[in-house]
């Protein structure tokens, strides 16, 4: 029987204050970094981290996230320090992103390989939408923008790369976490249709 592998302390580890925020940081043998954080994210937290992650040249490279609640999500990714990076994810601390307003680099042009839209009755109703491209530094940042262009905005996410390859998975819902409509998912259909290889 193989025993467990031992457990990694985190590197870093901030405890909710008035934030209503939780975080670590724990290290993998590989090199790279488990961000972990949980609690009262506000809205556009995600897009406000991955900026400020691009901005830093971290990479996240795999990661999931789920609200539960208006008030609570749950989210984990694991990220690596690019070559050159001035911050390394280990020095990295997501609170001024996820609880701040700023957003710290602009969106980089993305070059979509496939892409796929359609409704789900997944959180009771909302669009299911499914990324892949030439992964590059703030490529998530980049489709979290498209999205917002639409008003549209993740309740729950999986983020993977394979080798040079994005691929993203969200389900969306609208403004208040109402449910989208069929012209927000046509509309969506045909901004991505924009992007894919050749006829960006």
């Amino acid at each position: 029987m193989t025993s467990p592998a031992p457990r990694i302390r985190p590197e870093r580890f901030y405890k909710a204050d008035d934030t209503g925020v939780t975080w670590d940081m724990s290290p993998r043998p590989s090199g790279t970094g488990v961000l972990n954080l949980s609690g009262d994210l506000k809205p556009g937290w995600l897009g406000r981290l991955s900026s400020n992650l691009s901005s830093n040249k971290i990479s996240i490279l795999n990661g999931t996230a789920l609200k539960h609640s208006p008030l609570r999500w749950d989210a984990s990714f694991e990220v690596a320090s690019d070559p050159g990076s001035a911050v390394t994810f280990k020095e990295f601390n997501p609170l001024p992103a996820v609880t701040g307003t700023t957003e710290r680099v602009a969106s980089p042009p993305l070059n979509l390989s496939d892409y796929q839209v359609e409704y789900s009755t997944r959180h009771g109703g909302s669009i299911y939408t499914e990324i892949s491209g030439a992964d590059c530094i703030g490529f998530l940042y980049g489709v979290l923008r498209i999205f917002s262009f639409y008003s549209l905005f993740p309740t729950e996410l999986e983020i993977s790369t394979k080798g040079k390859t994005a691929l993203d998975r969200f389900w969306l819902k609208g403004i208040g976490a109402s449910v989208p409509e069929k012209d927000d998912i046509s509309a969506l259909h045909r901004r991505l249709s924009t992007m894919l290889s050749g006829k960006a």
